[in-house]
């Protein structure tokens, strides 16, 4: 169980640094944003709407069955403390890979693409 822990705990750091990244880069890209634009953005966009809040749902179920563990191993019922640490381990970072998902749906939603050079001549086109 050993083992498999090591590689659990790197991944939740790199994962928790590349959380880190990403909500730099919102919090930059959100000073240049105006306000009422970024609520037009998040509240006309219904896909955004529905990924955030799975995303917020499944993070909470992660949280519920991080809970019924902890509990369960405070009654030590059925699950031993190192297979009940792992199983936390594993919890915890699919809560993150859920909050850096989360993350990444607002980075986009604050900068949009850029138009490509195929756009810009279709819009030159058309005037």
């Amino acid at each position: 169980m050993i083992t498999l822990k090591i590689p659990v705990l790197i991944l939740t750091i790199l994962f928790a640094l590349i959380g880190v990244y990403l909500a730099i880069r919102i919090y930059l890209a959100g000073r240049r944003i105006d306000p009422a634009t970024l609520r037009a953005r998040a509240f006309l966009n219904e896909s955004f709407l529905m990924e955030s809040w799975k995303l917020i749902l499944i993070s909470l179920i992660f949280f519920i069955i991080r809970a019924i563990v902890e509990l369960e191993e405070v009654f030590e019922a059925v699950i031993d403390e190192k297979s009940s640490e792992v199983i936390d381990e594993f919890i915890v970072l699919w809560i993150l890979i859920c909050l850096i998902l989360l993350l990444y749906k607002w980075l986009e939603l604050m900068n949009p693409p850029k138009p490509s050079l195929k756009d810009k001549s279709k819009v030159s086109d058309n005037k």
